[in-house]
């Protein structure tokens, strides 16, 4: 795909993609004929963006929520009658060409078979870059066998984009924090879940923390894929401790089990809708049930 080409090359993929699926889902809201959605589309295509470089600050998520924003935009737009530019998405209509100068990659034509491509979706079980999950894995498999040992050194195998896009050696804030590596063993060795919770200051500012992630030494290898990782500790008796893991978890083919999306759910959701947050997580795991959307609405609704 064109997502990670594009990280790579100093755009966020979320700001770009993340647009073109959110005026999909408007258009389709607000009922456009097909003339209507081709100018929804051209309106949003010039809007996208969003800086990798934002990666570790307030921006990185401003980026998803923005492109949220410019798709209903563009679809109301279009439903009033604005008038854009139908092929900017186009594998020679403009915005390819601006984000991929060098030629290197290219937007695809779209392949609209039979199958169904959100049953195919990644979920995250952790709150951080998606590049670090393979490393939180096999760090949190090591927890237990590292647990009141001295360590002397951490090898991090993991992609080159891993340590490109998520490899801040020392974050001092939480939000550094999701995007570097080094935390993110420090927290799976230590036996934290990444979640939420442990994007925190308490948590950053842990000496226990502290000491392991400064011994973390991420080794970029162009082989390793994307979605795997080897993690390499050394005791200081000399002894080592190794995990891989070819797939992290919430890939489509390494799925999440319903309990670590609870994991996941309900340090997002608790803080907002306290003792109600599996309720709500019921019913959406429910959906399907007759009469789940008024359930839905009365429990998230404002007041």
């Amino acid at each position: 795909g064109a997502g990670q080409p594009a990280n790579l090359r100093g755009f966020h993929a979320t700001g770009i993609f993340g647009a073109f699926g959110a005026t999909a889902a408007a258009s389709v809201l607000y009922n456009l004929d097909e003339t209507r959605a081709r100018n929804a589309f051209g309106a949003v295509a010039t809007q996208t963006g969003g800086l990798s470089a934002s990666f570790g600050t307030m921006s990185k998520p401003f980026h998803a929520g923005k492109a949220a924003l410019n798709g209903v935009l563009s679809a109301e737009l279009a439903g009033e009658g604005f008038i854009a530019k139908e092929d900017l998405m186009e594998t020679d209509g403009g915005l390819s060409e601006a984000i991929f100068q060098d030629g290197g990659a290219a937007l695809a034509a779209l392949d609209f078979n039979d199958d169904w491509e959100i049953t195919r979706n990644t979920f995250k079980p952790y709150a951080a870059c998606l590049l670090t999950h393979a490393l939180i894995d096999a760090a949190r498999s090591l927890s237990d066998q590292v647990k009141g040992k001295d360590i002397a050194k951490i090898e991090a195998v993991v992609s080159e984009p891993a340590v490109k896009l998520a490899g801040k050696p020392n974050p001092q804030t939480p939000l550094e924090g999701k995007f570097s590596l080094a935390y993110c063993a420090a927290l799976g060795l230590s036996g934290y879940e990444a979640t939420e919770e442990d994007f925190c200051d308490e948590r950053i500012a842990d000496p226990h923390i502290r000491d392991i992630l400064l011994k973390v030494e991420p080794k970029p290898t162009a082989e390793m894929a994307q979605t795997a990782a080897r993690i390499v500790v050394e005791l200081a008796d000399g002894s080592r401790l190794d995990a891989d893991i070819p797939l992290a978890l919430g890939n489509p083919d390494n799925p999440m089990s319903w309990d670590d999306m609870w994991r996941k759910f309900e340090p997002l959701v608790q803080p907002t809708l306290g003792d109600r947050t599996r309720e709500l997580y019921d019913l959406l795991r429910n959906f399907e049930e007759p009469g789940s959307l008024d359930a839905f609405t009365e429990l998230v609704a404002v007041g």
